[in-house]
């Protein structure tokens, strides 16, 4: 196909991030706003090796009945609401589809349930909450060749800039206009490639206190950054800290060591927000990831299906934060953590200890193993041996390996929830555990509306109802 020929094309399913596909003989063709089923003619926008990329245009004929007017007007350059061309009920058959596929690829025998819906956006109905409370901006330059702030941009526009987001809270919306207009009277030029100062912003909203937190990705230090910051503090009070974190050209925009930790040094203000995720109270600063929703729907939905007791052996897989290890222990009193940086780790350990227990949870606390999860299995596996643990398995988006999976059905469990976000690893994770446990239930989670993206929740059970054969494990402080 030449980039000129506008053709017409039918799509006949979904990709994973959203775009409907064409297949063909050994390249295929993503659709970005195409809808299966429905003829329509596409405009061209990039090959590949393996893949063609196109944009719809219109449709050949009767629209498909899915089909809505996108609400936001940056839609098609942004690209990061790929799905906001279908209504929010169809939008939810992509996603258990997607899952389902996934599933069925792993050759089980399971039903998909529909997705816990996610607060609809606004023009589609209903009560509306903002809830992305954090966004990952990049800097570039305008056609005036002017610096400018915005989400990396498709149909090769290099930055989109999105002020007008409503899928982040107002305050957010007002510090990227604030952050735009002082960068640019300050001459804080982007990195082109070559030189230039400024890489990335990362802005995060506290659903708590409403405080804003601004982390510049920089190419090197300079005294403007310093007059950036004590700009943006006067330019609005929620605006209650910024950093810089200085990552060498080329290489990754945000540089991580070996132990999770990014390095940040401080511009003006505090450094760690208050969050509650579940309920649970905790302070998170610049070098931590947050949750992808404030409340965590589907980390609590795990929590709950585990359904720990006062004296329950529980652990938790490759949490990002430890906010899982943290919900269970107040429900069991203790709980184990495997795989995190040590980072995270120590974070999760200042939380643990500031965030106490109530009645008789009082001294309820988690601990946090960091390294690899099979030698932190190894190192506590007495501790676990005949316990018949609760577990909380969260597979991400790569999934856990096999000699993990193993590791965790050799401990016996009674029960197991599998939490992921990519159908295929999740689907494979899911076959591994069900040779050991029996399949209860899959529930996709919305989090990300008028995205494909979800987190999946998968509850496993043991047919063998008998008590543990050792009692409940007493809280040790275990470190690597």
């Amino acid at each position: 196909m030449l980039r000129s020929e506008d053709p017409l094309v039918t799509p006949e399913g979904w990709l994973h991030r959203g775009d409907a596909f064409v297949p063909g003989d050994g390249v295929q063709l993503a659709v970005f706003g195409g809808i299966p089923g429905e003829r329509a003619r596409v405009r061209l926008t990039g090959t590949h090796r393996r893949q063609d990329r196109a944009r719809w245009i219109a449709a050949a004929g009767p629209s498909h009945p899915s089909r809505v007017h996108p609400w936001c007007d940056r839609f098609v350059p942004c690209g990061r609401c790929p799905l906001m061309h279908l209504h929010p009920i169809a939008q939810h058959d992509v996603i258990r589809g997607l899952i389902q596929d996934g599933v069925d690829a792993a050759t089980l025998d399971g039903r998909v349930d529909a997705p816990t819906p996610a607060i609809p956006p606004p023009g589609q109905g209903g009560s509306r909450t903002e809830l992305q409370h954090e966004i990952n901006l990049v800097a570039g330059y305008s056609d005036q060749r002017s610096p400018r702030i915005g989400v990396p941009g498709q149909d090769g526009r290099d930055v989109v800039p999105v002020p007008g987001c409503l899928m982040v809270p107002e305050t957010l919306r007002e510090t990227m206009k604030v952050l735009s207009h002082h960068v640019r009277e300050l001459e804080i030029w982007p990195w082109n490639g070559k030189v230039g100062t400024l890489r990335a912003v990362h802005l995060r909203c506290s659903p708590v206190t409403g405080e804003v937190g601004v982390l510049l990705s920089v190419t090197r230090p300079s005294p403007m950054l310093t007059e950036l910051a004590d700009r943006l503090a006067s330019a609005h009070p929620a605006i209650a800290g910024v950093a810089m974190h200085i990552s060498t050209p080329p290489g990754f925009t945000w540089d991580r060591t070996e132990d999770g930790e990014l390095g940040v040094g401080m511009l003006y203000g505090k450094a760690l927000f208050d969050l509650a995720p579940g309920g649970f109270p905790m302070r998170l600063g610049f070098s931590d990831p947050w949750p992808a929703r404030p409340d965590e729907p589907a980390l609590i939905d795990a929590v709950n299906a585990l359904d720990g007791r006062p004296g329950d052996a529980a652990l938790e897989i490759g949490g990002v934060n430890g906010v899982g290890a943290l919900l269970l222990s107040r429900k069991t009193g203790w709980a184990l953590s495997l795989g995190l940086p040590e980072a995270r780790a120590r974070r999760a350990r200042e939380n643990n200890a500031a965030g106490g227990g109530t009645g008789a949870l009082a001294n309820a606390a988690a601990d946090f193993v960091s390294g690899p999860v099979i030698e932190g299995l190894a190192s506590v596996y007495s501790r676990l041996d005949g316990r018949r643990p609760l577990a909380l398995l969260n597979a991400g988006t790569k999934g856990i390996p096999d000699e993990v999976l193993d590791a965790v059905l050799a401990l016996d469990p009674r029960r197991v929830v599998l939490l992921g976000s990519n159908p295929r690893s999740f689907g494979k994770n899911l076959k591994r555990l069900s040779a050991g446990l029996t399949i209860r239930r899959v529930t996709p989670h919305d989090v990300a509306p008028n995205t494909p993206f979800a987190e999946v929740v998968g509850v496993l059970e043991s047919e063998d109802s008998s008590p543990p054969t050792a009692r409940a494990p007493r809280r040790k402080v275990v470190r690597r």
